[in-house]
C-alpha cells in the first residue's frame, strides 16, 4: 500500500466519523426546537405571569380587608347591645 492510499482510507474514515456527529448534532437540534416549542406553546396554560400574579393578589388583599371592615362592624355592634 501506499502512502497516498493509506492518507485516503484515513481521509474517507474521518469524513465518515465527521459525518455521523455532525447527524446527531442535528437530530439533537432538531428534538431541542421541538422541546423549545412545546414549552413555549404550553407556557400560557402552565405559568402565570408576574403582572397577573400581581393584580390577583392585590384583588385578594382588597377582598380581605374589606372583608375584615365587615367583621369589625358585626363585633363592635354585638358590644354595643350587651
Amino acid at each position: 500500500m501506499e502512502l497516498s492510499e493509506v492518507i485516503l482510507a484515513l481521509v474517507g474514515v474521518i469524513s465518515t466519523g465527521t459525518i455521523f456527529v455532525i447527524k446527531q448534532i442535528m437530530t439533537d437540534i432538531r428534538v431541542l426546537e421541538t422541546t423549545m416549542t412545546k414549552c413555549q406553546t404550553s407556557m400560557p396554560k402552565e405559568y402565570v405571569l408576574k403582572s397577573d400574579y400581581t393584580l390577583e393578589i392585590s384583588e385578594l388583599k382588597g377582598m380581605i380587608a374589606s372583608q375584615s371592615k365587615k367583621i369589625d362592624q358585626i363585633w363592635k355592634h354585638m358590644r354595643v347591645g350587651k
